[in-house]
Parts: C-alpha cells; sequence; structure tokens
C-alpha cells in the first residue's frame, strides 16, 4: 500500500521479473539473475491494465494460456470453467473481448492468472473497475487460496484487510512500516475516525486544525481521528461551521489502515508520493 509513486507497481515488475533491477532479487528461492523461464512458469502476474487480444472472446483469450502453461485441454476446460463462472463471466465467455467492459476485462485477467494454480499470483490493482458483486467474488475467492502466495498492490483498505496475512506501508521507494493488519490497526486501537459530511460553497483548503485535531477536507465530507469519547468533536464542528460549511450528518467509525498511513507517514494514500510529483515537474 502506497501512494502514486511510492514504488508499487516498481517492486511488482521487478518480481515479475519484468524489470531489471540494480539490487538481487529472489522469487521461489530463484534468484532473478538466472533462470527466468522457471520462474515464470511457476508464477503469474496481472498489472494494473489488462491486456487481451480483442477480437478473440473471453474464453479462446484464457485457453491460449492454459496452452502456454500446458494444461491438457481436458483438465483446462473444467478449471476455466470454474473461474468463467466463480467471477461471474460464464455468459459472456463466447463473446469477443472488444465488447467486455473495463470490469470485465480486469475479470478475464484474473482468470488467465489463475489457471495453472500458480506458486506465485502478483496483482496490480485488481479490484479497479470491479463492482460490488464482484468484488466481493474476488475477496472470498483470494482467501480461499490455500496454496501459493498473492502479492497485491491495492490502496482499498476493506480488501487489505479482508485478504491480507502481511501488509507494507510503502513511500517513495522506500517501506515505512509492515505487520498483519491487526498489528498496524492496533496503533491506533484507542481512536475512531469521523466523518462529517458537509455541503456548501467550494473551498480551497484541504484541512482544518481544531483543539489540536487535524481534519482532512474533501469534496463532499470533512474525516478527522480523535479519541474514543470524541471530546474533541463539539469544537471541531464549530470550526466546520465557522469555515462556511453546512453539515448534514456525522457518521463515527473504527479507523482502517490508510489513518494508519496517515499516522505514521503525514500523507493520505490517495495523494501523489514525492516521487510522482517530482517526474511531474
Amino acid at each position: 500500500m502506497g501512494p502514486n509513486g511510492s514504488g508499487k507497481t516498481t517492486l511488482l515488475s521487478a518480481l515479475a521479473t519484468e524489470l531489471n533491477s540494480k539490487g538481487s532479487v529472489e522469487v521461489l528461492g530463484r534468484s532473478t539473475d538466472g533462470d527466468l523461464q522457471e520462474i515464470r512458469r511457476r508464477m503469474a502476474f496481472a498489472g494494473d491494465r489488462p491486456v487481451h487480444l480483442e477480437e478473440l472472446s473471453g474464453i479462446e483469450n484464457a485457453q491460449l494460456f492454459a496452452d502456454l502453461y500446458g494444461l491438457e485441454r481436458e483438465h483446462a476446460k473444467s478449471v476455466l470453467d470454474n473461474l468463467f463462472a466463480r467471477f461471474g463471466l460464464s455468459k459472456v465467455k463466447n463473446f469477443p473481448v472488444s465488447s467486455y467492459s473495463h470490469g470485465m476485462k480486469k475479470k478475464l485477467q484474473l482468470v488467465e492468472g489463475f489457471v495453472h494454480s500458480p506458486e506465485l499470483m502478483i496483482l496490480d490493482e485488481p479490484t479497479l473497475g470491479l463492482d460490488p458483486v464482484s468484488l466481493e467474488a474476488f475477496i472470498d475467492f483470494i482467501v480461499q487460496v490455500k496454496e501459493g502466495c498473492v502479492v497485491m498492490a491495492t490502496n482499498d483498505p476493506l480488501v487489505a484487510t479482508k485478504v491480507a496475512t502481511s501488509v507494507v506501508f510503502l513511500m517513495d521507494g522506500s517501506v515505512v512500516a509492515k505487520g498483519s493488519p491487526e498489528e498496524l490497526l492496533d496503533q491506533l486501537d484507542e481512536e475512531v475516525r469521523v466523518e462529517i459530511w458537509t455541503s456548501g460553497p467550494e473551498q480551497k483548503i484541504t484541512s482544518l486544525e481544531s483543539g489540536g485535531i487535524v481534519a482532512r477536507v474533501f469534496p463532499d465530507k470533512i474525516v478527522a481521528n480523535m479519541p474514543a469519547d470524541v471530546a474533541p468533536l463539539p469544537e471541531l464542528m464549530k470550526t466546520i461551521l465557522r469555515a462556511g460549511f453546512e453539515i448534514s450528518r456525522v457518521e463515527i467509525a473504527r479507523p482502517d489502515l490508510s489513518d494508519v498511513f496517515l499516522l505514521l507517514t503525514g500523507r493520505s494514500l490517495t495523494e501523489e508520493s514525492v516521487a510522482a510529483r517530482d517526474q511531474l515537474t
């Protein structure tokens, strides 16, 4: 997990043997300076932008991957039927991929990746573009993966909390924290997240401070972490009203991994990292 430019895709590309690294990388017990074909046979990589042969059908694209990995046709058919059903693509598997939505192409990419039951599956933002039903199917599928390992880049706190056994926070190419979701969330055990939904004139400010509490300002709400007794809330609401906002409702919830990242780095997962901004300038 980390903002754009933090190094997530670069790290995954190095693990997937698609990037020449100045350092040393070991994947599945083998150095990437050695036999890449053997490593690649035992793994799969699904990037953040799905790429398919658009004129072929979904099942033809998936069968191509099964063939490349050496699966027998009868076995491949059984595996693919199950995967297409799992990700809700059975009714469109014979349609050309050119007719698929982005979300459908993402799901087809997952089908292709898991067809040979890889020992290592590398996923870059796999849930972007998935509808809620498909998202739940993906979470259920990943949780049930008993053999092998899944390495995933995601900034979705819900997905990370539900599927991860270990989470790594990246910022500007460096690891800033790692641990299980529970271990990371324990750092905010005595806090709650308060979401104050607002409306009013467009504001250019990105934060508000009240009584030592720094609240983040979004287009439709203001979010702050505070002690579980929410004692600073009344004063914060007065500050929000004085700033010209109108308050429609207030919600209180347990913090998620995005709040932990903010606590540890002072930065939001939705921001661009310093490295990303430097590239733009």
